[in-house]
């Protein structure tokens, strides 16, 4: 019985846990994604990730926008991702453009992207 209601509680809790958080509007907004090319698309998906990361750069509230390759897995990358103000991102990622360039990539993925919003704790 106790079992089933810790599970209970915990089953209700989760939707907490899963949904993404913004950071608030004057922080800035930290952002990590890892992205998984399908093996016979990384020099397409490649070049996708850098017009992504020159859109970005072209941008409003930029900081930093780092592509990196995982080493010995080329269709394996993961984007750093540095914004003045969680607003900038978002007017960033509901951009005409972005949403074009996103949508362009969707059918290179191996597996979706693995978005990991955050904030600076210090």
């Amino acid at each position: 019985m106790l079992l089933r209601r810790l599970l209970a509680s915990l089953t209700l809790a989760m939707p907490a846990f899963t949904a993404p958080v913004m950071a608030q509007s004057d922080q800035r907004q930290f952002i990590v994604a890892y992205v998984e090319f399908l093996p016979a698309k990384t020099a397409q998906g490649r070049q996708k990730l850098q017009q992504l990361a020159g859109l970005a750069r072209a941008s409003a509230g930029l900081i930093s926008f780092n592509v990196n390759e995982e080493i010995g897995r080329p269709n394996f990358y993961s984007l750093v991702v540095i914004w003045k103000a969680a607003a900038a991102y978002r007017a960033f990622v509901n951009s005409a453009q972005t949403q074009a360039l996103l949508s362009s990539i969707q059918p290179l993925l191996e597996a979706p992207f693995d978005e990991r919003p955050g904030n600076l704790v210090e």
